[in-house]
């Protein structure tokens, strides 16, 4: 088993038995091929207000900012068709993403007769929104050619195969979650700093509760005398419990 260079990934689309739909001569590289960024995404809720949504990327939005924490699901414009002799062994994300922080989640193989367009499931772990657009170019894939070819009949044909369209679980998982995230963590920060806010205003219009309080110069001198004040003049325990009839 040994991987393709780009030449030959050219030549095999060029015969036929390569089959990505649409293809661009310019996404090949020394050894892999560039794949862009399909118009559909699932992206996570960021907060309770900001649920879970399917988006589109079209001219009116062609991109679209992963907050921070954020998790994200994209598919590949390109429809992917592996012949009975190859593989991929790695694909994932163009690592001018990865650097920003971006981590991506997918399958690390596809089989020979796999079809279908790309799936991967994102998150943000960087500090700063990380913008993504439509038909930029993303995910990174690399062919492999197996010694012996797959037997007709005996290639994938799992529950992935001819994916068009996000799994209806995967739907289902992003826009019906309602927990917290880390998405969150900006917006409670944020609410946190304006809750600071307040209390400092509030407690700016509350009264002194110290004020009034001042011990004069009268009454400093009653407490000094009676610090000198002999103790045989001083009444016992005993004799206060008498005097207030206890």
């Amino acid at each position: 088993m040994g991987a393709l260079n780009g030449n030959q990934i050219k030549n095999l689309v060029r015969e036929g038995r390569l089959a990505i739909h649409p293809f661009d001569e310019n996404l090949v590289q020394p050894a892999s091929i560039d794949l862009r960024i399909g118009p559909k995404l699932l992206a996570s809720p960021l907060g309770p207000e900001d649920l879970g949504r399917e988006i589109t990327l079209n001219e009116k939005t062609p991109s679209y900012a992963i907050q921070t924490g954020q998790m994200v699901t994209v598919m590949s414009r390109e429809h992917i068709t592996i012949p009975l002799d190859l593989c991929s062994n790695s694909f994932g994300i163009r690592s001018e993403f990865v650097r920003k922080g971006l981590q991506c989640f997918g399958g690390p193989h596809l089989d020979p007769g796999w079809r279908g367009h790309l799936i991967v499931s994102l998150q943000n772990v960087g500090p700063e929104p990380i913008n993504i657009e439509y038909d930029q170019p993303f995910f990174t894939v690399t062919f492999d050619r197996l010694e012996e070819s797959v037997e007709p009949g005996q290639g994938y044909e799992g529950n992935h195969q001819n994916q068009d369209d996000f799994p209806e679980d995967q739907k289902v998982y992003i826009l019906s979650a309602r927990t917290t995230s880390l998405a969150e963590i900006p917006t409670l920060r944020e609410n946190l700093a304006q809750l600071t806010v307040l209390v400092e205003e509030v407690r700016d219009k509350l009264p002194d509760p110290d004020a009034g309080l001042e011990i004069n110069d009268e009454i400093l001198k009653r407490l000094h005398d009676s610090l000198e004040t002999p103790d045989d003049l001083l009444y016992s325990p005993e004799q206060m419990r008498r005097q207030l009839n206890l």
